[in-house]
């Protein structure tokens, strides 16, 4: 990986990123909190506005959040020091239980637009590219949708970040397939991505088939909360050392015991490569 925030020939996308990875050491600790636009209320997220005062104290480096968010709660994205603001363009259906009205393979929509994250003073944009799924049209129309994301951001000197998952029914019990992921992550790159939120493997080993094949920094997605601390800091740690530029971790962080501390520690492994089993000394375990 090659590709620097400070090299993007659009100055707008350099200096909006910039405030999402830091261009000095070009990673990033963000947090993804955009879970209430899929799945509502969650364990972390009921007080939106403390939550994400208190993960700014503690280190975040940008959030990722649904409009509703961003609108309400434009004083934390405000002044100097603040985080970058990421803004969720799409909604599925995809994540809830089936007891919650869910759905097997799920679909997706457009919530806003490229236009309404720039009035809203958004550093950079997000959308899902599922792929995998039974019907193949589904599959095409949602990579037309990214595109004409990708499309827009260049218009608009905007951030695009583009988050490939193998989630569609073909991609059966594991979609954590280092190849399907890494297919995913190549088609993002070729589409516009600027920067990629992906999932992680399981190992640096074969995440490294990840990084070779983009072309574009990689955040790891934070998936469902880990049983354990160690399992959630092995995670990034294992993506950084095979390449990745940071993390876009969720429930480990808000729904940590002490989501702050956790913060802190996920922020120190990112910019400072601490160790893991320095990380947990400072979580106390």
């Amino acid at each position: 990986m090659t590709t620097s925030p400070t090299l993007y020939p659009n100055a707008g996308k350099t200096i909006r990123l910039g405030r999402v990875i830091n261009p000095r050491d070009c990673r990033a600790a963000v947090v993804a909190f955009d879970h209430g636009v899929h799945i509502g209320t969650i364990p972390g997220n009921v007080n939106p506005g403390q939550m994400l005062e208190d993960l700014t104290e503690a280190g975040a480096d940008a959030f990722l959040v649904g409009p509703g968010v961003a609108r309400t709660y434009a004083r934390i994205f405000t002044g100097r020091g603040a985080p970058g603001l990421i803004l969720r363009l799409d909604w599925t259906d995809r994540w809830r239980n089936p007891d919650m009205l869910g759905y097997p393979e799920g679909r997706g929509r457009l919530i806003a637009s490229v236009e309404d994250a720039a009035r809203l003073g958004a550093d950079a944009v997000l959308v899902y590219m599922f792929i995998g799924y039974e019907d193949p049209d589904a599959e095409a129309q949602q990579v037309e949708s990214v595109a004409r994301v990708a499309q827009d951001c260049e218009a608009y000197g905007m951030g695009c970040i583009i988050e490939p998952m193998p989630r569609g029914l073909r991609v059966g019990d594991n979609p954590y397939n280092a190849e399907y992921i890494a297919l995913g992550a190549r088609m993002a790159c070729e589409l516009g991505a600027d920067v990629l939120k992906t999932d992680y493997s399981g190992s640096a080993d074969t995440f490294r088939t990840v990084v070779e094949s983009s072309f574009r920094p990689i955040l790891i997605a934070g998936g469902p909360k880990t049983a354990t601390n160690r399992e959630a800091l092995e995670m990034v740690r294992g993506a950084l050392d095979a390449g990745a530029w940071g993390m876009f971790i969720g429930r480990n962080v808000f729904q940590a015991p002490n989501p702050p501390l956790m913060m802190r520690v996920l922020r120190s492994l990112i910019h400072d490569d601490v160790s893991v089993d320095d990380a947990l000394r400072t979580l106390g375990e």
